[in-house]
């Protein structure tokens, strides 16, 4: 079992890179009812968040939603933790808020309860993190700010567990919002932190971001070519993770960096790769939704099937029940009868012998 445990933690951290190789493996996991209902539980997350790296968070809720429930037989509060902070983050990403922040609250609750940081402090900062997502997404990025510091000084605490690509997502994060309140100094401190952190990890779809991210900012400065080079660099990075939203990102910044270049053949080909991705990510979240419209049909129809199974049962002890009444009182209407007809010919029988009297 130990040994499973350790494959589906490899791959835990590979999931960026292979996420398909990630979702086959914890499918067939999940599926060999020999292992324990914990190891089954890790491979459902491991799914999840597979499909989470893929960006299909839809389907990652359900996968996360089914661990949730299978971790309820078990007594690890580390394990609930995690896929309390997990739920509550796609749930984030899906842009509905409230359940997040209800899930993140949860998260913080029972981490701040807990008596080993170390076991569950990288949830309580990833938790503080997600809230400055949330406040980002709603254009508040003094607010974020503060949750994403409180979130570092979270994960600064912490000894002994990697959190190199947690510190390179928050960071990359903390530059946007930098560029956006026009810090730009801040914002390249920040990107060339991301970049490092995500180094460490040799997380390529990470550093990407950050490159691109930074490209941004010397965008901003008016230093186009360096922003062109540094994008370049990072769809060199990206190229092999298919992830469609970075390769549009990137390549909007190239078509726009040459745009102010004037360099009108390379705008051409960049904005039309961009629209192409467009189309790709359109297509890709439709084929999602049609999915997740199938999948929640299924259900219906599991549920509309078990009703009906239900309801022909119980037609059919109620007809025999019903049947059964309707003999008995066949039954005893013919026993009084038959009663009824003796008791007539014991009376007239006693009136005769009376009348000969």
């Amino acid at each position: 079992m130990q040994q499973i445990d350790s494959v589906l933690n490899a791959s835990t951290s590979k999931v960026y890179e292979n996420p398909e190789e990630s979702i086959t493996l914890g499918m067939s996991v999940f599926e060999n009812l020999d292992y324990t209902k914990k190891t089954r539980t890790k491979a459902l997350m491991l799914i999840s968040l597979a499909h989470t790296s893929k960006r299909n968070y839809q389907k990652a809720l359900e996968y996360i939603l089914k661990a949730d429930e299978f971790s309820k037989a078990l007594d690890d509060k580390v394990l609930q933790i995690e896929i309390l902070f997990r739920t509550g983050t796609l749930y984030q990403q899906l842009k509905i808020f409230d359940k997040s922040i209800e899930y993140l609250e949860k998260t913080e609750q029972l981490a701040l309860l807990h008596p080993l940081h170390d076991a569950v402090g990288k949830y309580l900062a990833s938790s503080y993190i997600v809230k400055g997502f949330i406040y980002k997404d709603h254009l508040n990025c003094d607010i974020a700010l503060e949750f994403f510091d409180k979130g570092i000084k979270e994960y600064k605490k912490l000894k002994n567990v990697q959190v190199n690509t947690n510190l390179s997502i928050v960071y990359y994060n903390k530059g946007n919002c930098y560029t956006l309140l026009y810090e730009y100094e801040k914002a390249k401190n920040s990107f060339n932190k991301s970049i490092k952190h995500a180094q460490t990890e040799k997380a390529n779809s990470l550093i990407a971001f950050a490159q691109k991210g930074l490209a941004s900012v010397y965008t901003e400065l008016g230093e186009y070519q360096k922003s062109i080079e540094l994008l370049k660099t990072a769809f060199e990075l990206s190229e092999n993770v298919g992830d469609l939203v970075l390769n549009s990102s990137i390549y909007n910044g190239l078509f726009e960096n040459h745009l102010a270049l004037n360099h009108w053949d390379q705008y051409q080909k960049y904005l039309s790769l961009y629209t192409k991705t467009q189309l790709e990510i359109k297509t890709s979240e439709r084929n999602s939704i049609s999915d997740s419209l199938d999948e929640n049909t299924k259900r219906q129809d599991a549920s509309l099937n078990s009703i009906k199974k239900q309801f022909n049962n119980k037609f059919k002890w109620f007809f025999i029940a019903l049947l059964f009444i309707v003999i008995s009182i066949f039954l005893i209407v013919k026993r009084n009868r038959k009663n009824i007809k003796i008791l007539k010919s014991k009376i007239k029988k006693i009136q005769k012998q009376g009348l000969n009297h």
